[in-house]
């Protein structure tokens, strides 16, 4: 009886092991047969800035395996290296036999110190863009900060159909701002949400500060505790500055 169950015992041992040893060189087959080649690459989302030769790059560099093998977090960390790829996700395509590529690009919304491009999550990113951004000069690290700033400014600037051209940061912390129409604000330090409340008050009156001043604003000091100062642009003096880049 017992020797009975001995040998039951290795044919069940026996069986299992050639199971699991049908099993590897299945997986092993899969891996390696050309017979499941990755028919496609399909791409969605914001994909404008990508070019077919950029994909045929990944492909050919990234892609050599098949549909099985693929390395999908190597294609994935492949297509981030592009320069307006900001986030990307693949998964095997069952029905093609293929790979379905989704794609988040930057979407730039002002330059960083000439240095690089800022998207709308206050990320630095690097790549080739042709037209007029609002530009950010502040200390390394605070570019988040800044694009939060930006937002919240651009809304109240917004009413008077003015927006930000560039906004600066101090070493201490000191913000600054021109507008679109040359017109620059000292905003100072921020201290709960001061800058935000007294920049309202300008914009409220600025109507009435024009036809005060019965002139363009060269600057605004909102600085102050209990109020601003504003000094109106000298016309001619600008004109002839304007004049002299001109000619540069």
């Amino acid at each position: 009886m017992l020797s009975s169950q001995g040998s039951i015992k290795k044919v069940t041992t026996f069986v299992y092991l050639l199971i699991f040893i049908t099993l590897i060189f299945l997986c092993f087959q899969l891996m390696t047969s050309s017979k499941f080649p990755i028919n496609e690459v399909g791409i969605t989302g914001e994909y404008g800035n990508i070019n077919k030769n950029q994909v045929d790059l990944i492909k050919n560099q990234y892609i050599k395996k098949n549909f099985f093998a693929v390395n999908l977090q190597d294609t994935r960390d492949a297509f981030k290296k592009l320069p307006w790829i900001r986030d990307v996700s693949i998964r095997r395509d069952w029905d093609k036999f293929g790979l379905l590529v989704e794609v988040e690009s930057h979407k730039p919304i002002a330059r960083w110190s000439n240095r690089g491009l800022v998207n709308s999550y206050g990320e630095i990113f690097h790549a080739a863009y042709e037209d007029n951004l609002p530009l950010f000069l502040g200390p390394d690290g605070f570019v988040g900060e800044m694009t939060v700033k930006y937002n919240q400014i651009n809304k109240i600037l917004k009413k008077e159909l003015m927006q930000i051209g560039t906004i600066s940061l101090s070493n201490r912390l000191s913000w600054e701002i021109y507008t679109n129409n040359q017109m620059r604000i000292f905003l100072g330090k921020e201290e709960g949400d001061n800058i935000a409340k007294k920049l309202n008050i300008f914009i409220e009156n600025y109507q009435l500060i024009l036809s005060e001043l019965k002139s363009r604003v060269e600057y605004v000091d909102i600085r102050y505790k209990d109020g601003f100062v504003v000094k109106k642009l000298d016309e001619k003096l600008y004109k002839t500055n304007k004049e002299k880049k001109t000619a540069l």
